[in-house]
């Protein structure tokens, strides 16, 4: 017969919010094991909790003597939790239950009075991710916070790429000695100082659908060029976006193709990089208007702006200045997996771009789109042609 493991979730931290059910698991287990904060707040709740580290448990339930055994993990078992990891240790030679806990995320909602089923949450304990993504296309979005992603560090992140009037709960310590739960915008708030364990959940009234294509009567227009809303619509769905992407826009004008990718990449980030004064202005404006805060505008040359950024995972070319080779060259050499998308209304443009992809031994795939629009002529509708463009699509052949 197995020995039994219990992995309770003992909800964000007093003994008080853990399930009666969880307690009663805790009464009958032969040792319980809990991490150095769960030990110590659990501590007066059950006698004997053998405190240990993440890097220690398995050594020690492997070599116990007990048949009933019970780790205490912080929260609920299902929601970003240790529990995952501990299962995939043991369930082989243990039998593993789960017993639920209340999530950070339920015990600061019922404090608020909030629903949360339309909450996004993210977890930057320990990892990476992009935020201001989630915060634009999403009404809520609730962040755990831990390690060097601190809650004070990503407040401050935030109002440094222009989030700081989006509006933000704290809750710190929460059930614990010392709890706060502090309202505020981004900007009020990025000026206090927070406990590391503190959770944020921001609030977006003006929220995007990531689900809607962008259409062009959305936009502001000076006589900087656009690519028209069929040609984004093609051209960026033949790009494969990802969720989590890293995008570059080369030439990105109005920013229309900038927002377009940052709609589908919703977790990613888009860097628009345009070197016209003129165009550079219409495309921060769009991007304010149009409430894409995952879009980071870089004013400069394009081939001296990229190596000071992320490797990006796909590229849209739309103006080169001349550069087309050189671009495409130096977006190899950073990552030989780049997927890269260039827009050309000449036969030169179409021909330096096979060229280019030629080169490095990409794999091509070519759309001429000749597109016609319908316009009103006193009681007619005539179609007017637009002029053909030319898709050109590179990646890594590996055959």
């Amino acid at each position: 017969m197995k020995k039994q493991i219990f992995i309770i979730g003992c909800g964000p931290g007093a003994p008080e919010e853990i399930t009666g059910h969880g307690a009663k698991l805790l009464e009958i287990c032969h040792e319980v094991y809990a991490f150095d904060r769960i030990g110590d707040l659990y501590k007066d709740f059950k006698e004997g909790i053998i405190k240990c580290s993440y890097q220690d448990i398995e050594e020690k339930i492997r070599s116990s003597k007990a048949q009933k055994m019970a780790v205490l993990v912080s929260g609920d078992v299902g929601f970003f939790s240790m529990a995952k990891r501990l299962d995939e240790k043991f369930r082989i030679d243990f039998d593993v239950f789960f017993t639920c806990g209340i999530s950070s995320l339920q015990y600061l909602c019922s404090k608020i009075k909030l629903s949360y089923e339309d909450v996004r949450a993210v977890s930057l304990h320990g990892r990476e991710g992009n935020l201001p993504g989630s915060i634009a296309y999403n009404r809520y979005t609730f962040v755990l916070t831990g390690g060097a992603n601190n809650a004070s560090k990503i407040l401050k992140d935030l109002k440094q790429n222009g989030l700081s009037g989006i509006k933000v709960t704290a809750g710190e310590l929460l059930s614990m000695p010392g709890e706060r739960i502090l309202c505020g915008t981004v900007e009020e708030l990025s000026e206090i100082s927070f406990d590391s364990l503190t959770v944020l959940l921001f609030e977006n009234e003006n929220c995007v659908n990531r689900d809607m294509p962008l259409f062009d009567k959305e936009l502001s227009r000076n006589e900087t060029p656009m690519t028209k809303q069929e040609v984004r619509w093609v051209a960026v769905n033949m790009m494969k976006i990802e969720a989590r992407d890293v995008l570059f826009d080369i030439g990105a004008g109005s920013g229309s193709v900038a927002i377009e990718m940052a709609r589908k990449a919703h977790e990613g980030l888009v860097f628009a990089i345009e070197k016209k004064d003129n165009a550079f202005e219409l495309l921060c404006k769009n991007k304010s208007d149009l409430g894409a805060l995952n879009v980071i505008p870089v004013f400069g040359e394009a081939l001296e702006e990229i190596r000071k950024l992320p490797v990006p995972d796909k590229v849209f070319i739309g103006g080169s200045g001349g550069n087309l080779d050189k671009l495409v060259k130096s977006l190899y050499r950073a990552n030989e997996d780049v997927k890269i998308l260039i827009t050309a209304i000449t036969l030169e443009t179409l021909t330096e771009a096979l060229e280019a992809f030629k080169e490095i031994n990409f794999e091509t795939d070519i759309v001429c789109l000749n597109c016609s629009k319908s316009k009103k002529a006193g009681s007619y509708n005539m179609m007017i042609a637009n002029n053909p463009i030319y898709i050109i699509y590179g990646e890594k052949n590996d055959k």
